[in-house]
Parts: structure tokens; C-alpha cells; sequence
């Protein structure tokens, strides 16, 4: 029965325990309600609503996808395989996967019903498991797995054209959305433009004589097998008289000692509208590496025939070196790394964030590149692409050891310089011909090729000329910008930086199949912190210069040591011992010179041992930062909050007391 004292507080609005307890009770069910049943309306109502909040948006489709789901003109079915027994086994891959599904009914509900979306769990030894094999999806065994799992996507079209991802790797999240768009893209349009490959470089398919004289057989390098994914990709000869009339764009590779009736092949294919990408190097490494050290440093590319004409030059005696873009590698020493400037990844400033090509781009890696120069009445316009940051300089093709690069003297000699070196760049304008006399005669020995007479001569071209000029070849090379990984069979690439994209994009833009621009490079798999490789380079130039200076001093006073050594040795006693045929001067000498080997050392330690030491203070910061100070910042103010709430109950029963 309530007292007066508890009406009175009912009165006043304060409630006595056991009603508070009830509103409570009350309340915290009504929460639960709410929570299930908010739950329950975004799992119906709002299934693809999220926040993406990555750098590069990989969780949000992009206006390109959307572009080609809207221009979708036949219906495209897209079957996803998935073994559920894989998913269970690794937890892992079942959240990947349901990633992968969303991802593909998000692509269902923007088509306007062209994409059928299509869900299979292949059991073994089922119907569905022959179809899933036969379809060309990897098989993978799976320890404590009965029969083999699957975990891939096959792409249809209403004429039977079939695309296939035969097993979607994780290591390439970044590069799902480009995957499926890239399937779709071309289930809707079959036909690919036709590019030519006019290389001097090994970097298409290819048989090589390997070890037992037995021929093996050479991948392509992934750059040029995104470009046979994407076109219909056709080798022309290097002494080719002609190109073809239906191909629409000649990419030419690292030309050397070319034929002058191919110069004029070229001449021709571009003054008729033939759109070119041109790869050129001053000193192709991947050349240096297919020829052997003789050759080291005269792996130049040529086409200053054209060039000139044009009133372009790309000098073959110098590469660009730019320290704030520079790559680390091992020091000659073997101990540490170094920042090598010849060798650059180029990001942000460097790529042009406003042409299709390069704005997607997360990074670009070049080595021993060259520049691209305009002379003062040039025919063309030079629009760059492609820059080495402020301050980057030149080095003779002479300093570089193309076979074991050693960075410190390079380093050791940088001098900053006021430019920034254009390395990739597009050329247009209206240009003459290279062969005023017409075409070149045969050469003595040789023969005119089948077909390789032209109706027509043009000595000018019929409109402004678009060749893309990147003064670079290993770009080409996979081991600058990708990690090849074998599985099961299959060459996986995982991309760290964005070369093949880059390649891809320039084909595509020049043939006007642009719809995929903005989905290569929307991400890549390399992440460095930036704040800890710039600390790296700011140590590598302090220290470099200590560490060259005790390095030469210490092979002095060792070459010294051995010259006294030498000589007690031609005297009669053992090379390596004190005899006594040494003046006792000589004797002093040599023990100065090993104590000052030995201190030269031990100083040589110290540098080498400050360098790490500032890297791993900072690294040491970071990790604290991430993993206790923010952890502790939450958890403070949890407890301020806590704090304030207890102060704010205290408050009302005083209130109420009173």
C-alpha cells in the first residue's frame, strides 16, 4: 500500500523503485523490439544501402558500370559458383563470397532485368560439378573436404559466347569490379577492335629453347595479356612492308634497326589516321636482361626518323632519376636497402589526374626511363601524362649497371635539377610525311613483301596525327609491377601498381572503347605508408654520404694494409703475419691500420644502425598509436561519459530528495 510520501512523489512525477524498474524493464524490451525490427526492414527494404568509406571506393559501383549495364542491348546471364563446404572449411572465403554475391545483385537490380543472375552450390560428384568443370572453372581439392570445391563466375550471351573468372582470388578484391564489368562488357559487344603488336621485345608468347635443348613455352607478359583479353590482339612483323588496313591501332614496341621501308609502313599507317602508341627507352632493362651484360647500356630504342619530322626527341644517352619517386632495393652491400632513382613508382602529382588514361591510376612504375623533348617548331603538341616530380635529374646511360644496379654512388651524385621530365605524353597536330621521295627501294639481299605497294602516297596527313609516346619499355615488364602467383595451374597476377591498366586504358581510349576507363585502377593491392617510406628517403640522403665516405676510407686503409702485407710477404715471411724483415715503423703501421679498420667498422655499423633505428621508431609510434593509444582514447572517453551520466543520476535523486 503506498504511503503519503509515495503519492506525493508519484505526484511530482519521481517514481518509486519498483515502477522505475518496470518503465525499465519496459523500455529495454521496447529497444530489442525496435532492434530486431529495424534489423528485419534494412535486410527487405534497403539490401544494397551502405556507406563506403575506403580510399578508392571499392565497395560502391561505379558510373562506368552503371554506363554498361544502361547500354546493354541482349540479355547477359551471369552463373556464380559456390562450394557452401568451402566457405565453412575457411570462414574467410564464405565472407568473400557473400561480398561477391552482393556485388552481383547489385549488378541485377541496376540492369533493368538484362542481367540474369544465376546461383549454383556444385555438389561432388553431382551434375553441376560436370557442368561447373566443363564450363572451364578451377577444381580445388580441399583437405578434410570430400571432393573438390568451386568458387567462380561464367558469363553467357544469347549467341553462346562464354567468358569465364575460374576461380575469384581474393587477392584481387580491388580488382573485382573490373573483372565482372570487363565480362560483361564484352558478352554485349563480341567484336574487339583489331590492334596490331609490332615488337622488338620478347614480351608476347613465345618458345625458347630451355634447359636439355627442349623448347618451353613463354607466357606473355600480363600487361599484353590484358590487352588479348580485351581486343582482338594480332602480331606484325618487325620487317613488315605494310600494316594492315584493318588495323585500327599499332602499338610499337622498343624499335631497333628498324627497315626503312617498315619506317615507311608506319609513316603511312599514321598519316592516315592510324592511332600508334609508341614505347621507347633509352635503356630497355628488359632487352639487357633477354642479351647478357655484353650488351649492357646499348639497348637503346630508335625511331628518330620519325621523331624528327614530327620535331619530337626522346635522347637515348641519359635516364631520369628522381629521389622523391624512387624505389628502394638492396644495397650493394647486401645489408639494408637503398633508394634507387632510376627505378620510380610514380603516384599522385606525377600522373595527370585529368585525362581518362591516368586518372584512375593509383600508381605507375617505370624503370630507367627516358624524357620526351619538343623542339621549337614542332609540328605537334606534346600533352603530358606522365611527369617525374620537381627536382629530378639525369643521369648518363653510362653510370647505370643495367645487370646488378648499385644505388649508393647514384645517390651519392644526385643533383637536383629545376625540370620535370615529361616520361609518357600524347603527340597531335598535322604532320608531313618522313619520306618525301616516297617509298624507300628494297634493300640489296631482301625482297618487296606480298601486298606491300600503296595506292596511294600521302605526303601529309590527312588530320591531326594521335600517337602516345611513353619513353619507357619496362613498363612492359611484370617484375616492376605486378606479383605472378601460380594456382593450381593458372598464372594469377596481383597487381602493385597500375601499368597493365595503364596500357589497357590508352588502347581503349584511342579506339574509343572507353566505357571501362573508369574501372581499371580503382584500387590496388599495394598500400605503403607513405609517411614512413618518405622518412626512409630522408635517412637515405642523410646518411648516404657518412656511409660512402667511411666506405671509401675503410677500402683505402684496407688496400693499404694489404700492400704492407704483400711486401712482408716478398720478404720472406708468411702473407697475413708481422716477421721480423719489417722496420718497427712498418709493424706500427700495420696495427694502426687494423684498429682503423676495425673502428671504421664499427662506425660503419653505427650509420647502418641509425638508419633502422629512426625507421623503427617511427614504425614502433605508429603501431602504438593504432593499436594502444586509440584504444585508450575510446575507452577514456567511455569512462568520461559513464562519469557524467552517474553525476547526472546523482543530480535528479538529490533533486528528488529535496
Amino acid at each position: 500500500m503506498a504511503t503519503q510520501d509515495d503519492a506525493e512523489m508519484i505526484a511530482q512525477g519521481v517514481p518509486d523503485g519498483d515502477h522505475q524498474g518496470k518503465l525499465t524493464g519496459m523500455a529495454l524490451a521496447l529497444l530489442a523490439v525496435l532492434f530486431v525490427a529495424g534489423n528485419i526492414l534494412v535486410a527487405f527494404a534497403l539490401p544494397a544501402e551502405r556507406i563506403d568509406l575506403t580510399e578508392d571506393k571499392l565497395y560502391t559501383v561505379s558510373p562506368a558500370t552503371e554506363t554498361i549495364l544502361q547500354g546493354l542491348e541482349e540479355p547477359v546471364t551471369l552463373k556464380f559458383y559456390f562450394s557452401t563446404r568451402l566457405g565453412t572449411q575457411l570462414p574467410n572465403f564464405d565472407v568473400y563470397a557473400e561480398r561477391v554475391l552482393d556485388l552481383l545483385r547489385e549488378y541485377r537490380d541496376l540492369s533493368d532485368g538484362m542481367i540474369k543472375l544465376e546461383v549454383y552450390d556444385p555438389e561432388p560428384f553431382s551434375t553441376l560439378e560436370d557442368r561447373a568443370v566443363s564450363a572451364g572453372l578451377q577444381a580445388v581439392p580441399l583437405e578434410g573436404v570430400e571432393g573438390n570445391v568451386f568458387f567462380g563466375l561464367v558469363g553467357t550471351n544469347l549467341t553462346d559466347d562464354q567468358l569465364v573468372i575460374p576461380f575469384i582470388q581474393a587477392e584481387r578484391e580491388s580488382l573485382l569490379e573490373f573483372d565482372i564489368s570487363q565480362m560483361i562488357h564484352s558478352l554485349s559487344d563480341p567484336i574487339s577492335p583489331k590492334v596490331g603488336l609490332m615488337s622488338w621485345l620478347s614480351i608476347n608468347s613465345d618458345v625458347r629453347m630451355g634447359q636439355g635443348g627442349r623448347p618451353e613455352n613463354i607466357p606473355p607478359k600480363m600487361a599484353v595479356k590484358a590487352l588479348h583479353d580485351a581486343f582482338d590482339l594480332v602480331d606484325i612483323p618487325t620487317d613488315a612492308q605494310k600494316i594492315p588496313e584493318d588495323i585500327e591501332l599499332l602499338v610499337i614496341v622498343h624499335p631497333r634497326i628498324v627497315p626503312d621501308r617498315t619506317l615507311f609502313a608506319i609513316d603511312q599507317f599514321v598519316l592516315r589516321g592510324g592511332k600508334t602508341v609508341v614505347f621507347v627507352d633509352p635503356m630497355s632493362e628488359l632487352q639487357n636482361l633477354e642479351l647478357g651484360p655484353q650488351y649492357a647500356g646499348t639497348t637503346a630504342s630508335e625511331l628518330e626518323t620519325l621523331f624528327s619530322t614530327w620535331g619530337v626527341s626522346v635522347p637515348t644517352d641519359t635516364v631520369v632519376g628522381d629521389r622523391f619517386a624512387a624505389r628502394r632495393i638492396g644495397s650493394s652491400s647486401g645489408q639494408g636497402f637503398v633508394t634507387y632513382v632510376p627505378w620510380l613508382l610514380l603516384r599522385g602529382p606525377n600522373l595527370d589526374k585529368d585525362s581518362p588514361l591516368t586518372s584512375h591510376l593509383d600508381s605507375l612504375a617505370v624503370a630507367t626511363a627516358g624524357r620526351i623533348e619538343l623542339a621549337e617548331d614542332a609540328a605537334v603538341t606534346l600533352e603530358p601524362l606522365v611527369t617525374a616530380s620537381p627536382g629530378s635529374t639525369l643521369f648518363p646511360v653510362e653510370q647505370i649497371d643495367a645487370i646488378r644496379p648499385k644505388p649508393e654512388p647514384l645517390l651519392a651524385s644526385y643533383q637536383a635539377g629545376s625540370e620535370r621530365f615529361v616520361i609518357a605524353g600524347f603527340l597531335r597536330g598535322a604532320v608531313p610525311t618522313s619520306f618525301p621521295g616516297g617509298q624507300p627501294p628494297v634493300e640489296e639481299g631482301d625482297v618487296a613483301g606480298p601486298d606491300s605497294s600503296f595506292e596511294t602516297v600521302l605526303t601529309e596527313s590527312r588530320g591531326p596525327i594521335e600517337v602516345l609516346v611513353v619513353a619507357d619499355t619496362d613498363l612492359l615488364d611484370d617484375r616492376f609491377w605486378t606479383q605472378i602467383r601460380e594456382f593450381y595451374g593458372r598464372r594469377v597476377s596481383v597487381p602493385t601498381a597500375g601499368n597493365g591498366d595503364f596500357v589497357v586504358n590508352a588502347v581503349d581510349a584511342l579506339t574509343g572503347s572507353s566505357d571501362l576507363l573508369g574501372l581499371r585502377g580503382r584500387g590496388s593491392s599495394y598500400r605503403p605508408f607513405e609517411v614512413i617510406e618518405q622518412i626512409k628517403r630522408d635517412a637515405d640522403r642523410r646518411f648516404q654520404s657518412k656511409e660512402q665516405e667511411l666506405r671509401k676510407t675503410l677500402e683505402e686503409t684496407e688496400q693499404k694494409l694489404k700492400a704492407l702485407r704483400e711486401r712482408s710477404a716478398g720478404a720472406g715471411g708468411q702473407a697475413g703475419a708481422v716477421p721480423a724483415a719489417l722496420t718497427e715503423e712498418e709493424r706500427q703501421q700495420i696495427s694502426d691500420y687494423q684498429r682503423q679498420i676495425l673502428k671504421l667498422r664499427a662506425d660503419l655499423r653505427a650509420v647502418q644502425r641509425s638508419l633502422r633505428e629512426e625507421v623503427e621508431q617511427l614504425e614502433t609510434k605508429v603501431l602504438f598509436a593504432n593499436i594502444v593509444a586509440m584504444p585508450l582514447v575510446v575507452a577514456f572517453v567511455a569512462i568520461l561519459i559513464a562519469a557524467w551520466r552517474a553525476m547526472r543520476r546523482r543530480r535528479r535523486a538529490m533533486v528528488a530528495d529535496s
